[in-house]
């Protein structure tokens, strides 16, 4: 059992910074350390099955960071990590000095998968030193989740089908499910609620991984009627997207 892994962890998918911000509303937690990576996303293609992260300490203490390979998928709207030999990746377990930097090489071991895109995770983490005696906090790892993607040797499109059922509580799940063969990225978009005036807003990025779905929780304006038509509009990482929602019923 790896000693680490029995230490609090936070993700994020992106710099160290939103950690920090997390962090800063728990009171006696202590994060050792803080680093970043580029790029932040690792995508393959064709031939090219080897990809290259460089991981740069910002801090004035030596960091060691412990890397982890994942399959991930989205079952029924839920984010999943699963253990994976399908990727290499060298080196696995990494120090480096003040501001220093380490390159991380991770390798696919397998044939793209003819007809869809492949999803993994890569997980990096810190890995704190032990703790003086007089300390009495609780240590905090910071852990980096970036994407990885493995594009199929064939033409890759995303199509998203929008979906609403009406909450006990007079929310909305809205839910997004994505037909093709490849990801997309949802990074904003309106809800609007018989009429243009009566919208609301969700700001929570999320990828849709390929023949999988995942929802939003919303809010709707005060005095709606259940059985008005909904439309969504908003952005993302493929363009701007308007289309019509189904009723999924309450």
């Amino acid at each position: 059992m790896n000693l680490y892994n029995r230490l609090p962890r936070i993700s994020i998918t992106c710099f160290p910074l939103g950690a920090f911000l997390l962090l800063a509303a728990v009171p006696t937690l202590v994060v050792a350390g803080n680093f970043s990576v580029s790029p932040l996303r690792v995508e393959m293609k064709g031939s090219h099955r080897l990809e290259v992260l460089t991981i740069t300490n910002a801090d004035d203490a030596p960091l060691s960071v412990e890397v982890e390979l994942k399959n991930w998928s989205q079952q029924a709207g839920l984010e999943q990590l699963d253990d994976t030999h399908e990727l290499l990746v060298t080196p696995p377990i990494f120090k480096m000095g003040p501001h220093g930097q380490q390159v991380v090489r991770i390798a696919l071991r397998r044939d793209a998968d003819p007809t869809r895109e492949l999803d993994y995770r890569v997980l990096l983490t810190e890995i704190p030193p032990p703790p003086s005696k007089d300390f009495s906090g609780m240590q905090v790892a910071l852990q980096l989740s970036l994407p990885i993607f493995v594009a199929p040797p064939v033409a890759e499109h995303s199509e998203l089908n929008w979906s609403a059922q009406w909450q006990a509580d007079g929310t909305v799940l809205i839910t997004a499910s994505n037909s093709g063969n490849a990801h997309t990225r949802v990074t904003d978009f309106d809800v609007q609620f018989g009429s243009a005036d009566r919208t609301s807003h969700v700001g929570v990025t999320r990828y849709v991984l390929p023949q999988s779905s995942v929802s939003w929780i919303v809010r709707p304006p005060a005095g709606i009627d259940a059985h008005v038509p909904l439309r969504v509009q908003g952005a993302g990482e493929r363009g701007e997207f308007a289309a019509g929602v189904s009723d999924a019923g309450i």
